[in-house]
């Protein structure tokens, strides 16, 4: 077996089978190799009845655990095709301040392609193996946020304020 140079670990034969926990998964190497980049791997996800599959970029010894936490496969899910990644939510200025931070990242999918009359469209984005919740911003969504920031701003000012007293030991 050769040796991957993206990942250093043993590289893994042109497809392969694994089981999850209630479905098979195939994997097969995607051909874009960059070394700037993880390998991307192509999984189709099949139980008996239904299957999808969901293109992921990770190192080869990572490809157990995103098997074990896949979504299992479903009616609403048959036919379609998932890109795993990584999206990356800036902090506004405060926040930043507050905590240090400057960008917030987590996994998430986004539909690449979809059968027609599927409940998935092509674009929507939804959390990391819960295919359920949709990634979204309702109005009831962005007036939580504000009033979590303003909380956060007021706890800013509060310790901000705390800090420039003088000290009660003179």
């Amino acid at each position: 077996m050769g040796r991957d140079r993206n990942t250093d670990t043993e590289f893994m034969g042109a497809s392969e089978t694994r089981r999850g926990p209630n479905y098979v998964v195939h994997i097969r190497r995607n051909a874009f190799n960059d070394p700037g980049l993880p390998p991307f791997w192509e999984l189709t996800v099949e139980d008996s009845q239904h299957s999808y599959r969901i293109l992921v970029g990770v190192p080869a010894d990572e490809l157990d655990v995103v098997v074990q936490n896949l979504p299992r496969p479903s009616a609403q899910r048959n036919g379609v095709d998932f890109i795993r990644g990584v999206m990356e939510v800036f902090l506004p200025d405060d926040i930043r301040r507050l905590t240090g931070e400057t960008m917030l990242t987590h996994n998430m999918y986004n539909v690449k392609s979809a059968p027609p009359g599927s409940l998935y469209r092509k674009g929507q984005r939804y959390n990391d193996a819960d295919l359920t919740r949709q990634i979204t911003y309702t109005d009831a969504d962005i007036a939580e946020n504000d009033r979590r920031k303003d909380a956060l701003l007021r706890r800013l000012e509060a310790e901000s304020a705390e800090a420039r007293s003088p000290s009660l030991r003179f």
